[in-house]
């Protein structure tokens, strides 16, 4: 069982999720360090991120809560705040219930791994991701490929900023130069994920990071 997402958990999905990203955007700070001290205009900045008007959207959307306009602006965002990542990670985690997760009945018995899997299928959903084929056994890289934002977004939260990926390794699928230099062509890359092929392999190493273990692990 995964108990509910702490201020501590928030911060290590911030963190994880700036590694890796930021080597993927030059508009970023790659080397920028944060802790619950950092202040909320250092990260945004680090990252490159939304203006916030947009931004809270985002984090409601990301972390399922549905804190109103009001709220954000009055406790995190505003102006004259000087509000740090401590402030905002407890915000968050007071209200998103998507780190409480408990494993289902299959087969007559528990299983962990099919909770993680459905979880994080559930959540992709959320974002509008088309995950009417996600399988187990369906490959993350045309899922990476098509829903880059949202895959990074969700994976970091189910395992509560472990570190699931070593690193994504850009490939440039077609040749030529032309296509080198087509920047804005969204078919351009795919990524090298290492032993992380499958959503199973995703589901098993995020029980793994968590120290989870179950005497059936197949999903």
């Amino acid at each position: 069982m995964l108990n509910k997402l702490t201020g501590e958990d928030v911060l290590n999905i911030f963190i994880e999720q700036h590694r890796l990203c930021s080597p993927l955007d030059p508009e970023t700070d790659e080397s920028a360090e944060f802790t619950m001290d950092t202040s909320i205009d250092e990260w945004v900045s680090a990252n490159d991120l939304l203006p916030w008007y947009s931004l809270y959207r985002y984090l409601n959307e990301e972390f399922h809560i549905s804190a109103t306009e009001e709220e954000w602006y009055e406790q995190i965002l505003t102006p004259e705040s000087k509000g740090t990542l401590k402030d905002l990670c407890e915000f968050i985690a007071k209200r998103s219930q998507t780190g409480d997760i408990k494993s289902i009945k299959l087969f007559g018995k528990d299983c962990i791994s099919a909770a993680i899997f459905l979880t994080l299928k559930r959540n992709l959903e959320r974002m509008k991701v088309d995950v009417s084929e996600l399988r187990p056994s369906s490959s993350v890289i045309p899922y990476l490929e098509k829903y880059f934002g949202e895959m990074v977004a969700q994976t970091t939260l189910v395992s509560r900023g472990g570190k699931v990926f070593d690193t994504f390794k850009i490939k440039v699928k077609k040749k030529g130069f032309f296509n080198y230099i087509n920047i804005f062509d969204p078919n351009r890359y795919t990524f090298l994920t290492g032993e992380i092929q499958t959503f199973r392999d995703l589901t098993l190493k995020i029980m793994e990071i968590n120290s989870i273990s179950e005497s059936q692990t197949s999903v």
